[in-house]
């Protein structure tokens, strides 16, 4: 359906249609990552953060137990989730010190004697991929907001 909208209003009417765009897709992208992520405690799970403009906060305390629990919700640590604004910059982001080796094999610690290795499943597969996360994810997100922009100008 055609909407009706003031030529002196279609600068601030697009931009808080691909507003909205950018808070689906930092919403989506922390619903990825953290389903991606292997879970043993789930700790490393519950770690995720989402930032504007900064990488940094806490992992989830290491005391609680994370086991057999859901995903939680995004975890926005210095700004209001939802209220996302073109122009910041906002990342998904762990800072456990052993979500690098786990995810890229890099950086691993003297314990796995210099092997990256991944969790199995039930079946003896590996829960993750090496790199998964941080180039899997990025690349279906780069698609999957190709798609909604094209979504939000057919509305337009």
């Amino acid at each position: 359906m055609a909407r009706e909208i003031k030529l002196s209003q279609i600068g601030d009417y697009i931009e808080g249609q691909y507003e909205k765009l950018l808070r689906e897709a930092v919403e989506e992208t922390d619903r990825r990552v953290k389903e991606a992520t292997p879970v043993d405690t789930g700790r490393l799970r519950a770690s995720w953060q989402i930032g504007e403009n900064a990488a940094n906060g806490e992992g989830a305390d290491k005391d609680g137990n994370y086991r057999g629990k859901p995903a939680p919700p995004p975890d926005a640590i210095n700004y209001r989730f939802g209220k996302e604004k073109l122009g910041n910059v906002y990342t998904v982001h762990n800072n456990l010190p052993y979500a690098e080796p786990v995810f890229t094999g890099e950086n691993l610690p003297p314990s796995w004697g210099g092997k990256w290795r991944s969790k199995t499943d039930e079946f003896g597969n590996t829960q993750i991929q090496r790199n998964y996360v941080p180039h899997v994810v990025t690349k279906d997100m780069i698609n999957y907001i190709k798609d909604r922009a094209v979504q939000i100008s057919r509305e337009l």
